[in-house]
């Protein structure tokens, strides 16, 4: 089974991405994110995205604390 996770990524390297056939999904309060990519995947997109000269990092989907919430979610009061 292959373990799918998100790749963190600065908002100036969403071109390079994208260069890469990377679907970047941009918030303004979870900021620029590549998501659901199998590992091996992710490691190769963030090796390239590092020679390009952009910090990337992969956010492990196992730990819900470090993730930025998913869709739209509304809050009570």
């Amino acid at each position: 089974m292959t373990e799918f996770v998100d790749v963190a990524i600065p908002a100036n390297a969403q071109a390079a991405a994208e260069g890469l056939g990377l679907t970047v999904q941009r918030s303004m309060t979870s900021g620029t994110w590549i998501r659901r990519l199998p590992r091996d995947e992710a490691e190769i997109a963030v090796e390239c995205l590092r020679d390009f000269g952009f910090s990337a990092r992969i956010a492990d989907n196992s730990s819900a604390a470090e993730q930025p919430p998913q869709g739209n979610t509304a809050r009570g009061a």
